[in-house]
């Protein structure tokens, strides 16, 4: 996992692009409530690491995303 402090903020876009590791451990990511490619906006960011969405998904490590806009 990426040691390095969060770079998002709440309220910025980000989407979802797990990295080969993270798909290999998840064959249905989609029931954690993100799919690979979806655009959500951060609603909080736990322990400087942890992202949480509105639609009721998180605790995914920050570095399993890029900025949006």
């Amino acid at each position: 996992m990426n040691t390095e402090r969060c770079p998002f903020l709440v309220g910025d876009c980000v989407t979802f692009t797990p990295s080969e590791r993270t798909r290999g451990h998840y064959q249905n990511i989609e029931r954690f409530g993100v799919r690979i490619g979806d655009t959500l906006t951060i609603q909080e960011v736990r322990d400087g690491t942890y992202l949480y969405f509105d639609n009721g998904a998180g605790g995914w490590p920050w570095s399993e995303f890029t900025k949006a806009r």
